[in-house]
């Protein structure tokens, strides 16, 4: 709290995003919030940072201290949709994606590996529970009580001091909002969640806020601390242009408008920001940027809904190893004739436009 006869503390300076979000550990329930790690330009370990944990589940696990969690007993590798291993509890609803696929990897040639691999980050959170200084993020799926949040919290306090954030879609508190519920436990709200079967769609603006302003009330801050901005522009071309298809092109859509750009640093995130405006005729279901032959991060398209006037799109990528150029354009779907405008293109190194 901060104190009515002294000054607040002063907000860092030249804090990145990658900076903030490294501060929190996700304890599920599923892996949108170590996404939007990863489109901050940070991959930390974490035992449930991008796996599913029920919170009943995770509460028994907490309350044991993970003592049947992980053993060779519990854990398997089974095959999941599109040839992924995935590594599953017995005990528990636990599961996560390995990073591998079969027919390269078998099951079996992995068992072992993330048997330890559980085994090292459970010893890992208990450290760092014990310890208190990170704030441990739970994203709240619907139907799920603050009673049961509560109970999992004193569960967390009996290993240590630990804050526990607790994050539900925009209801009650104003998205963006965050406040405290009580001692250790804060919740925030975002705007909206990514759906379940597409939690790659994580809303990095809206993870940032709410971190942000639980990051302010954690160290009595006035305000949310303000993130290094964007590198210079390596590319700039503020003229409108005007795109239109020649045929019609179903989603994801076809490539317009493509550019080059050079300068870019290897393994680095990269964004590319421009301008849109949709006609009031828009007959068209998609317009997208994009870095052509890239996986995307962050991103924001264009809003069908909003016509006649501009908004602004983007979508950021992380470049590969020795990767100094890219292309990128306007990926456009509809009918033949669907046209848009575009204006204002720049692409900066960061993770979303003007945030480094």
């Amino acid at each position: 709290m901060i104190s009515l006869f002294g000054r607040a503390p002063a907000a860092p300076t030249g804090l990145t995003a990658a900076d903030l979000l490294g501060g929190f550990e996700s304890l599920g329930d599923n892996c949108e919030f170590g996404i939007a790690q990863r489109y901050a330009g940070i991959d930390p370990l974490g035992l449930f940072r991008l796996s599913s944990a029920p919170l009943a589940d995770l509460t028994h696990a907490v309350e044991t201290r993970f003592a049947q969690y992980g053993g060779p007993d519990d854990i398997e590798v089974r095959v999941g949709a599109g040839g992924y291993l995935f590594c599953h509890s017995r005990r528990y609803a636990f599961a996560y994606h390995t990073g591998d696929t079969v027919p390269r990897v078998r099951p079996a040639d992995i068992l072992d590996r993330e048997i330890r691999r559980v085994g090292y980050l459970k010893e890992r959170l208990l450290a760092d529970l014990a310890e208190g200084e990170k704030i441990l993020v739970r994203k709240g799926p619907p139907g799920e009580t603050e009673a049961g949040v509560r109970r999992l919290l004193a569960g967390l306090r009996a290993i240590g001091p630990v804050t526990l954030l607790r994050v539900c879609e925009a209801g009650a508190l104003a998205p963006g909002r965050v406040a405290w519920r009580g001692e250790g436990l804060m919740q925030g709200a975002m705007p909206h969640f990514a759906p379940y079967a597409a939690a790659t769609d994580a809303d990095l603006e809206g993870w940032l806020a709410v971190c942000g302003r639980a990051y302010a009330l954690r160290n009595s801050l006035v305000e949310p601390p303000s993130l290094a901005p964007a590198g210079p522009p390596l590319f700039a071309m503020p003229e409108t242009t005007r795109h239109a298809l020649p045929a019609a092109a179903p989603g994801p859509g076809v490539l317009t408008g493509a550019r080059p750009v050079a300068g870019l640093r290897p393994n680095r995130l990269h964004t590319v920001a421009a301008e849109i405006r949709l006609p009031e005729s828009f007959s068209g279901t998609r317009a997208a940027l994009a870095f052509v032959d890239a996986a995307p991060h962050a991103r924001r398209e264009a809003d069908p809904a909003c016509r006649g006037t501009w908004q602004t799109v983007y979508t950021a990528t992380r470049t590969r190893k020795r990767q100094s150029e890219a292309e990128v354009g306007l990926m456009l779907a509809g009918p033949a004739g669907t046209a848009v405008e575009t204006r204002n293109w720049r692409v900066t190194e960061g993770c979303l436009p003007g945030v480094g």
